[in-house]
């Protein structure tokens, strides 16, 4: 609204969203103190050159955040001390990252700045990016990316999630050169591990990644239809189910 407007009304806005003024009011001081707005008489006004729009991760992030979180932190226990992880793109994967601080002596291979950097901070030493072309994102892909998979030589975890998945047609992908890379780490990981919530099995992806049965575990939330987790067992992986609220 500040966006198109420049200018909102602190009672119009409370009566838009149906909720009190003093709700607007606690919203509007933690958007000021972010430097997006500055509150003015009866409401507040644009900062000049701000961005209120989340980015398209940040959108990610929010969605099922209490179901991802839930994924990523039962994947964490399947990873051990000292092994070599490579790790997909995405929210749920930035999450597992989070999860990892109290790993010890892993070599992480990560194709996406967000969790690369997450890693960083948390204090892991051995965090190799995988180079080439960076889509809006911050995932990367093509042709350096590939000469730096060849150079390895085993990994222990490939951890991906995906956007899509059905039991008949298996796990799928949207970005092509995205897709071609996790293709190579199934083939080259000793374990693989399928993060995937209840939301992606609604969806399908442009590319396949692989079926249900090249993947070792997947893990997945409890909203997920039990006909869908029946199937997928009968396809040979181990299923992990997590426990969430239909209200996450």
């Amino acid at each position: 609204m500040l966006e198109k407007e420049k200018v909102i009304n602190t009672i119009q806005v409370a009566s838009h969203f149906g909720v009190s003024v003093e709700t607007i009011r606690r919203d509007l001081d933690q958007l000021e103190g972010q430097g997006i707005l500055k509150k003015i008489y009866g409401g507040a006004e644009l900062r000049p050159k701000t961005k209120v729009l989340p980015s398209p991760l940040d959108k990610r992030r929010i969605l099922q955040h209490g179901a991802k979180t839930a994924i990523a932190r039962r994947a964490a226990e399947y990873i051990s001390d000292r092994s070599t992880v490579a790790l997909d793109a995405g929210s749920t994967i930035f999450e597992l990252c989070k999860c990892l601080h109290d790993k010890k002596d892993l070599i992480i291979i990560s194709g996406d700045i967000h969790s690369a950097g997450e890693l960083l901070a948390s204090g892991h030493r051995k965090v190799f990016m995988m180079g080439g072309f960076l889509t809006p994102d911050g995932t990367s892909n093509g042709t350096f990316a590939k000469d730096f998979f060849n150079s390895i030589s085993s990994i222990d975890f490939f951890v991906t999630s995906t956007d899509g998945a059905t039991p008949e047609d298996g796990l799928s992908t949207d970005e092509e050169g995205i897709n071609n890379l996790k293709k190579r780490y199934l083939k080259k990981a000793t374990t693989s591990i399928a993060m995937i919530d209840h939301t992606k099995f609604m969806k399908k992806g442009f590319y396949k990644l692989c079926d249900f049965s090249e993947i070792d575990i997947v893990i997945t939330d409890s909203l997920t239809p039990s006909d869908i987790l029946d199937k997928i067992r009968e396809s040979g992986p181990s299923v992990d189910i997590v426990s969430v609220s239909s209200e996450i």
